[in-house]
């Protein structure tokens, strides 16, 4: 008979026992779920799907993420329904699209400049080429009701001057390019509080 020195399953453990049981530590909490084998780990579907996350993985490390666009990719993963990290909202995103038969189009490198009482720059790299991005801003996580299309600053830096703001409000933004029908690329949720005075 096994002994434990601690509450029953609350210790950290990691692995599968007698092909039974895995247990590992997720978002900070110690689980378990049955060991399950998949019937043919090699399916058609399963290769493919396999595909579409090794894509997205590389996208994620191709962009060259800052910590602005982490915090920003966090923020939005934050707001979705489902419990992820950004890094899990940036692969949804992508694979939403190429499921959809789309172009994923590479947008990133969040940023703002030249905060004022009733504006800022936003600022945004892409590709040069193609469709030009677009800021959408508000003052919630959720609803953006506004919007500016980005200008071309040379090579891959857009941007453009978000004003009519309120002074001392913090404004929430993200940019996207494209449309979700045919090529689409979004970055995930950045802040920016204009200033007091």
């Amino acid at each position: 008979m096994a002994k434990v020195n601690a509450p029953l399953l609350s210790f950290e453990a990691r692995g599968q026992i007698a092909k039974a049981a895995v247990y590992f530590p997720w978002k900070g909490i110690n689980a378990v779920r049955q060991y399950v084998v998949p019937a043919n780990p090699k399916s058609a579907n399963q290769v493919t799907q396999r595909g579409y996350m090794t894509d997205a993985v590389a996208e994620w490390h191709g962009m060259t993420p800052t910590a602005l666009d982490v915090t920003a990719w966090n923020r939005y993963a934050g707001v979705l329904a489902k419990i992820m990290s950004g890094f899990n909202a940036m692969c949804k995103a992508f694979i939403t699209e190429i499921l959809l038969g789309n172009v994923w189009e590479r947008i990133n490198h969040g940023s703002t400049s030249d905060v004022t009482t009733t504006s800022f720059v936003a600022i945004v790299h892409k590709g040069a080429g193609g469709n030009a991005p677009t800021v959408r801003y508000g003052t919630r996580k959720t609803h953006f009701p506004n919007s500016v299309a980005l200008d071309s600053a040379g090579g891959d830096t857009w941007q453009n001057l978000v004003d009519g703001l309120t002074k001392d409000t913090l404004y929430y933004f993200y940019f996207d390019v494209g449309a979700t029908a045919t090529d689409y690329g979004r970055t995930g949720i950045y802040q920016q509080r204009t200033a007091a005075a």
